[in-house]
């Protein structure tokens, strides 16, 4: 059975200087990640600016992805959007191609209420053949999705695997968890939160910084299974300076600006994300460098 364990980056998507997307640059960056021995690839979810994507560049994306991948790693698709009838028209769409799985934010915007979110999921759920997992990501959806809610979605889909679940209360995630003897996948989202996500049970963590330290991600889950606590800790702080940097900047140019001084240029953030300023530019170097970022980052 299908099955998500350890750190899967969620793909940035490069543009070019004119603001298409950008396939070579793509390739160059998956080939990179696969050497940094990550576990699969989350694409086209929030990092990859997929609701800012036309449908026809996810198609694009989703594509080009799988065929660089070759199957050397799993791939989940996000397919999410405004409208039911474009997630399932995306959700076939992966199948087709040749996908491992297909992924969606609840119906953001439009208050839908709990039987709303399910109907909306059910439809994805057979859509495709491949295995579902819910996003839950309440802080930019502003959609909870409750316990009782998964529990319902478990009895009656069957494509049904697992969650993402990106946000703080692992309380709750522990609950999902535990439903139905432990049938869900379940893996975090908080980057700064990884080993907690562990510790209360997540099978793995996606996240965007993944792009940047995809090594001391590995490095970090390996040494907290091998029970290493106070290594992995060490490791999850590292994780934390940079978190800490990017999110004082328009955050998706900020972290593709990291990438650049890692030697990959993916563009900035599509619009409305800002792009940066030369001044935020040289300032994140100079926060990097403090915290010692060149010399625990894995460069090429």
């Amino acid at each position: 059975m299908f099955k998500i364990t350890g750190m899967l980056p969620a793909l940035l998507t490069p543009f070019d200087a004119e603001g298409n997307v950008n396939l070579t640059a793509m390739r160059d960056l998956i080939e990179w990640h696969i050497t940094q021995d990550v576990a699969g690839f989350y694409i086209l979810g929030s990092t990859g600016e997929g609701l800012l994507l036309s449908e026809a560049e996810r198609r694009m994306v989703a594509e080009a992805v799988v065929q660089q991948v070759k199957g050397r790693v799993p791939v989940i698709v996000h397919v999410g959007a405004i409208t039911t009838q474009t997630a399932c028209d995306l959700a076939a769409h992966a199948g087709q191609i040749g996908a491992d799985a297909v992924s969606a934010i609840p119906p953001f915007y439009f208050n839908v209420g709990p039987e709303g979110v399910k109907q909306h999921y059910l439809r994805i759920g057979t859509a495709s053949s491949l295995p579902f997992y819910i996003y839950s990501i309440p802080g930019t959806t502003g959609v909870n999705i409750s316990v009782d809610t998964v529990r319902d979605l478990i009895k009656a889909m069957p494509t049904l695997r697992g969650m993402k679940y990106t946000a703080y209360d692992f309380y709750t995630m522990r609950k999902i968890i535990e439903l139905e003897g432990g049938r869900l996948n379940v893996v975090s989202g908080p980057d700064e939160m990884m080993l907690a996500g562990q510790a209360m049970g997540a099978d793995g963590a996606i996240g965007t910084t993944q792009n940047i330290l995809p090594r001391v991600f590995v490095q970090a889950y390996n040494a907290f299974h091998a029970g290493d606590l106070a290594a992995a800790q060490a490791l999850q702080a590292k994780i934390n300076w940079v978190v800490d940097i990017f999110l004082q900047f328009p955050s998706f140019s900020a972290v593709k600006e990291i990438m650049r001084l890692l030697g990959f240029d993916l563009g900035a953030g599509r619009r409305p994300n800002l792009p940066l300023t030369d001044e935020q530019r040289g300032r994140i170097r100079e926060m990097l460098e403090e915290v010692g970022f060149f010399q625990f980052a894995t460069r090429r």
